[in-house]
């Protein structure tokens, strides 16, 4: 009865007491049931989803997600399921390789990013490389230009100071090599005005008449000058004592008749000698050390009478009257130092105060061949660089070359520049202290054409030597050279070519040659602005440069003389 009676119960599986999704099949165990359950399901009706997760994440590498019934892995952004479990990173720059538009791409762990060239940065909408303008981050100290992924920083020379070793901020230039550029109180500097106007004037009044005695110790390297003037006004009696070619010359007038005479040893080889001149009563005597180099016969009298008493005007270092006006014109300007000077047998203390008072009017002590920089101003000249066509060219033939015997006290400043009317630098020759494109402290000879430098050498200035520069420029050629070894050239041909175009149509125009230092021009307009400070010889074309026949010369460059390196240094 029993069995039948188990034979008749109701099937358990109907209803299917199971959870539907978690079952595989229901067995009726006659009274009871059996859920067999799917994988991942658990529960008496299956009904219990088992989390795969927190047994070892599921075995999954990095990111486990249970679902019901099952699990699946998945990965970090930037990542990619290389398995079911196993996530492998996404290199996106060669899976989309447009993501980073003109930029470089990186690819990193989970990521990627876009970078630009050293000052560029990353447009993310116009997915572009933007110039990133440094000027705005004030990093310069004084004028900032920006160029492109870069940017210059420039001090005033004609300031003082020159770029510092982190290429922004500023710093005095500073003398390396010392000058032994002490005066002597003693002495009379006869080149101080530039104008050629006299450095002392004196008016002699005798009761009786009286007549000129003059005696001087003289030094000068310079041929040409004026050393004193003695007489009465322009159209009356005077004469002058001057130089030309080295030697001693007089002009002199009397009763407006005037003469020129000219003899004697060279003497603008710069050792000190004694110069005499005397009036007697029938002639005029002139000698060198003692010895009479001229005699010359005249009638007539230096001292003029006038309101009853005679007189006589001596100025010494130039001519109270226009050059021009002399019997023969003379350039006036002289570099030459007197001492020991003894106007008509006077004792004259005023004349020293007034010197020892100013030290523009004392010389150097001790003095050599050559020009001198102090380091402020400059000289300009009015050159021309055009050979006139000849005949059928078309194209005028144009040369600049330049010789420079340079002893630097200072490593920055301009040698030699051509400055337009519209204050822009064709041409610059100057020494530095930087390599302006890698920004690296160094000292260089350089050529530059406007604001860009074409050739440059390097070379230690602060070595007490002196240096012999030379730069050649013509048509398609341009060449510089230190101490016989040529410079490196910066620029490719054609480069160089257009950069030497914009200079020939500059010398088709007015053109200053400038030595020594630059006028107020823009401080980016040439890689150096400074005035230079040393000792310098300039030729062009082979031919002496005289600074006494610039258009103007700063008062305290002195044309022919150059103080020596200060011993012991």
């Amino acid at each position: 009865d029993y069995f039948y009676s188990l034979l008749d119960l109701p099937n358990q599986c109907s209803p299917d007491p199971c959870h539907k999704e978690g079952t595989v099949k229901c067995e009726d165990l006659k009274g009871d049931f059996y859920c067999e359950c799917k994988r991942g399901w658990q529960g008496k009706t299956c009904e219990k989803d088992i989390d795969e997760c927190q047994v070892q994440n599921g075995g999954c590498n990095q990111l486990c997600l249970n679902k019901l019934g099952s699990y699946r892995c998945s990965c970090y952004n930037g990542y990619a399921l290389k398995d079911s479990k196993m996530c492998e990173d996404i290199d996106e720059c060669t899976e989309s390789a447009d993501i980073c538009g003109e930029a470089h791409c990186k690819n990193s762990l989970s990521s990627y990013e876009c970078l630009c060239d050293a000052g560029y940065m990353f447009d993310e909408v116009r997915k572009t490389c933007q110039d990133v303008n440094e000027c705005e981050e004030k990093l310069c100290e004084q004028t900032c230009v920006n160029s492109p992924g870069s940017y210059t920083c420039h001090c005033d020379g004609r300031g003082g100071v020159k770029l510092s070793q982190d290429m922004n901020t500023c710093e005095n230039i500073i003398p390396c090599v010392p000058f032994a550029v002490g005066k002597s109180i003693k002495s009379l500097y006869l080149g101080r005005m530039f104008s050629g106007t006299p450095v002392i004037r004196l008016r002699f009044k005798r009761k009786q008449l009286t007549r000129l005695v003059a005696e001087f110790d003289f030094r000068t390297f310079d041929p040409e000058g004026i050393l004193f003037f003695a007489g009465g006004h322009q159209d009356s009696t005077w004469v002058v004592l001057a130089l030309r070619k080295g030697r001693l010359e007089l002009q002199l007038k009397y009763n407006g008749i005037g003469r020129v005479t000219s003899s004697g040893p060279l003497i603008n080889h710069g050792m000190w000698q004694t110069i005499s001149v005397e009036e007697l009563e029938r002639s005029l005597i002139i000698k060198v050390n003692r010895d009479a180099v001229m005699k010359i016969a005249v009638s007539g009298d230096l001292f003029t009478l006038d309101k009853g008493l005679y007189q006589l005007n001596l100025t010494v270092g130039g001519i109270p009257f226009k050059t021009k006006d002399l019997i023969l014109p003379v350039n006036p300007r002289l570099d030459g130092c007197m001492r020991a000077w003894n106007w008509l047998n006077g004792e004259d203390t005023t004349i020293q105060e007034t010197i020892k008072m100013n030290e523009k009017m004392q010389c150097f002590a001790v003095a050599g061949r050559g020009s001198f920089y102090p380091g402020r101003g400059f000289a300009v000249f009015n050159l021309t660089y055009v050979q006139p066509s000849s005949g059928n060219e078309t194209k005028t033939s144009w040369e600049i070359e330049v010789n420079a015997a340079i002893q630097p006290a200072t490593d920055t400043g301009v040698l030699f520049a051509l400055v337009t009317g519209e204050a822009s630098v064709p041409l610059s020759l100057s020494l530095v202290d930087y390599h302006s494109t890698k920004k690296l402290k160094q000292q260089f000879v350089i050529v530059a054409l406007e604001n860009t430098v074409v050739s440059r050498l390097a070379i230690n200035l602060c070595d007490k030597r002196e240096h012999s520069v030379d730069i050649l420029l013509k048509k398609d050629q341009l060449s510089l050279k230190v101490d016989g070894i040529a410079g490196e050239n910066e620029l490719s041909k054609p480069e160089l070519e257009d950069s030497l175009s914009i200079l020939e149509s500059a010398l088709q125009s007015v053109v200053k040659t400038y030595v020594g230092g630059l006028p107020d021009v823009p401080v980016t307009s040439t890689p150096v602005t400074a005035p230079y400070h040393g000792c310098m010889t300039v030729k062009l074309s082979n031919k002496a440069l005289d600074l006494d026949e610039a258009l103007y010369k700063h008062s305290d460059i002195t044309s022919h003389s150059c103080p020596p390196i200060e011993a012991g240094q």
